[in-house]
């Protein structure tokens, strides 16, 4: 074989592993180049390039999936350098840019429980990657950090406050459905054993199964959870849309065969073959919006079909993050990817 037939069978397979549940190389690479800066932080591009302990904690785990430590530690370190809270485990969710050479700063000091969830899954799965204890150790902490301050006892059982501040209001509480990344708490449960972790997923459960609204029975980006009844926040627009989202990727993560999946493959299925989904879909009055759905939302579409129709779906049957993609939508479609790596490659012995 030529020279250059060797260097084409060599991209070949670094584009399209042979191996339909492979994560492909090229993806990682656009992932890291477009999104991850030198020193670490995760840029969300289409987010006024901010960074949040949400992003840190998504590119932690792709990093542990690709098994680029390197990256992962530069990341991590620019987590703690930059948005560990000082009274807790936990980290501000929001880190903004300075303007005009002028360092950045925290631009809100609460933190996002999903954010500081993802962090510590990322960490354990970095422990279990590379034996270092350090890692476990962080993760530990942060899981005391939740535990301890965002959890809550409601009429659904326990649920999990989507940040320390501003949620536990006079009518109820307010919780995001997506916050609930069900897959993490397996995972951290076998690590770090305590009965919360059941409590945790049982509430999240039943919250999806009676949090859904419009004529879809979708679940919304935000819930209000009043003393025995649940029902959209009124501060909070009233939509299945850019949050909500990851709530059919997060369940069919943990359990491709949960029924909690039928109402978004049934609202999907809905809409006429011609026409791309909208980004997010008004739960008040059923008016799709304006917009169509990123790629990265469809990718989550097409797993949630695919397990609901007990059909069959591979990594590489959802497409390559485009070098054009936003962050948001590069990062669904990569962490689609890895649920279907995680749920759906065959066992190696």
């Amino acid at each position: 074989m030529g020279l250059g037939l060797l260097v084409l069978a060599a991209l070949a397979w670094w584009l399209w592993p042979r191996d339909p549940f492979a994560l492909p190389g090229r993806d990682w690479s656009v992932f890291r180049e477009r999104f991850v800066a030198s020193d670490g932080r995760v840029v969300d591009t289409g987010n006024g390039n901010i960074s949040h302990s949400e992003g840190q904690g998504y590119g932690m785990l792709l990093a542990v999936a690709y098994r680029d430590r390197a990256t992962f530690d530069r990341m991590w370190d620019w987590t703690r350098r930059h948005l560990h809270r000082p009274d807790d485990a936990l980290f501000s969710w929001k880190w903004e840019p300075g303007a005009n050479g002028t360092p950045g700063k925290i631009g809100d000091p609460n933190n996002a429980s999903d954010g500081d969830l993802l962090i510590a899954w990322a960490l354990e799965r970095a422990f279990t990657a590379w034996g270092d204890y350090r890692y476990q150790s962080a993760a530990a902490q942060i899981v005391i950090s939740l535990f301890d301050k965002t959890t809550v006892d409601t009429y659904l059982g326990l649920q999990f406050l989507p940040g320390v501040i501003g949620f536990e209001k006079p009518e109820g509480v307010v919780v995001n459905p997506s916050y609930y990344v069900f897959p993490a708490f397996a995972e951290l449960a076998t690590a770090f054993p305590a009965g919360k972790w059941r409590a945790l997923k049982d509430g999240g459960h039943r919250l999806l199964a009676t949090a859904r609204f419009g004529k879809w029975s979708l679940s919304p980006d935000w819930v209000l959870i009043a003393r025995n009844w649940v029902d959209l926040p009124a501060d909070h627009a009233p939509e299945f849309g850019y949050n909500a989202i990851r709530v059919p990727l997060h369940v069919a993560w943990q359990d491709p065969a949960s029924p909690l999946l039928a109402p978004f493959a049934a609202y999907w299925d809905s809409l006429p073959a011609t026409q791309s989904p909208p980004g997010f879909v008004n739960l008040r009055t059923d008016q799709p919006g304006p917009h169509p759905a990123l790629p990265g939302m469809l990718a989550v579409r097409q797993l949630t079909l695919a397990c609901v129709k007990k059909a069959k779906i591979t990594v590489r049957d959802i497409p390559p993050v485009d070098k054009e993609e936003p962050y948001y939508s590069a990062s669904l479609k990569m962490l689609t990817k890895l649920a279907i790596h995680d749920r759906f490659a065959p066992k190696r012995n």
